[in-house]
């Protein structure tokens, strides 16, 4: 192994996704620590099957890894954390991962774990798994094939990544302070009307200013189902859509009903719908708390200038199913054996004539 570093996929958890406050005040499911320790064991296993040489897991204050490899047998290693109990562990855990050129990464979470993880690591090789409120960027499958996927790409088996998926860029410039700020969203980025960034989800539909997304899906729930209903942008195509909500007491040009929280619905005064081509900027004005992918994080004032734009430099996410079929096709899934062929009996030796 000297000079060849191990064949490696990583697996990240946000125990807290799934079980925030939008569960107070809607519908929205609950994803217990049993289903996340089920997932994660099935992709180690996943995984150790198709022959990785090391299986990488994030530690958390839950224990969540520790648990769900218990008894499974192969080289598995755990991240050593900050176990902080925030989205910090997340980030920590996709550097770390980084660090170790792990050759795939399958991260448990939202569209807001799976930002955090980018955060850590940009251009990840990522399989993200829904298993947050906003499911947006991640997708469900199953977590035996998740790990599987993820060895034939950390083995070189299949070499199949596409390119770089979306996001939505911002450049923060606040009057009187030296440098402009960076920030990015895997999904949307938004304006609140609000001084405090709180318990981070976004309720209150009448606090949106703003929306500009780079994935709007009319079926998604969330901030992007404001986007989604008004201009479906596929995650596939290039740009994205900048929505400009009317301002309280204010009619819009037309009114739509969005599910802001899962089973939960309002209605939202849009006052413009712009289409935003990829790598050009729009300049929008703060004056409340940007949130990413449906979590508020970042204070602004109302004299500060957000330059906005859609760029292909996300994470390189990897198509399991497009994987598994070319492994497929090239039999990557055949058993090999040392021993001869198997000789099969001729017609003639078959009638006997």
């Amino acid at each position: 192994m000297s000079g060849r570093v191990a064949s490696t996929v990583g697996i990240i958890v946000n125990p807290h996704a799934g079980k925030d406050i939008r569960r107070l005040v809607s519908a929205a499911g609950h994803t217990s620590d049993a289903v996340k320790i089920g997932i994660m064991r099935r992709v180690a296993a996943g995984a150790i099957e198709q022959g990785v040489e090391r299986v990488l897991m994030s530690t958390d204050t839950h224990h969540l890894a520790e648990r769900a490899v218990e008894g499974l047998d192969g080289n598995i290693e755990f991240v050593d954390g900050p176990k902080t109990g925030s989205h910090h562990d997340t980030v920590a855990a996709a550097r770390e991962m980084w660090k170790a050129e792990a050759g795939a990464v399958v991260a448990l979470g939202g569209d807001g774990t799976c930002r955090d993880v980018t955060i850590g690591w940009p251009e990840v090789p990522l399989i993200p798994i829904s298993t947050g409120t906003n499911n947006v960027f991640p997708s469900t499958v199953d977590g035996t094939t998740a790990g599987v996927a993820a060895a034939l790409v950390a083995t070189g088996a299949v070499e199949s990544l596409g390119a770089p998926a979306k996001r939505v860029e911002l450049t923060i410039d606040e009057p009187g302070k030296d440098a402009v700020a960076h920030d990015a969203a895997l999904v949307e980025a938004a304006l609140i009307d609000t001084a405090f960034v709180g318990a981070r989800a976004v309720n209150d539909p009448s606090s949106i200013r703003w929306v500009v997304a780079c994935i709007a899906n009319p079926a998604s729930t969330g901030l992007a189902s404001i986007a989604g209903r008004v201009h479906p942008v596929r995650r596939d195509a290039p740009g994205g859509v900048v929505i400009r909500l009317a301002s309280p007491g204010t009619s819009g040009t037309r009114q739509i009903r969005v599910p802001l929280a899962p089973g939960t619905f309002a209605t939202l005064d849009v006052d413009s719908i712009e289409a935003l081509d990829e790598s050009t900027t729009v300049t929008l004005p703060g004056g409340g708390v940007l949130a990413y992918d449906g979590e508020r994080d970042t204070p602004v004032s109302a004299d500060a200038t957000i330059s906005v734009s859609i760029t292909p430099s996300g994470p390189r996410l990897i198509d399991v199913e497009s994987i598994l079929t070319t492994a497929a096709l090239a039999g990557q899934f055949d058993v090999r054996t040392t021993s001869a062929a198997p000789q099969f009996p001729s017609r003639k030796d078959t009638h006997g004539d």
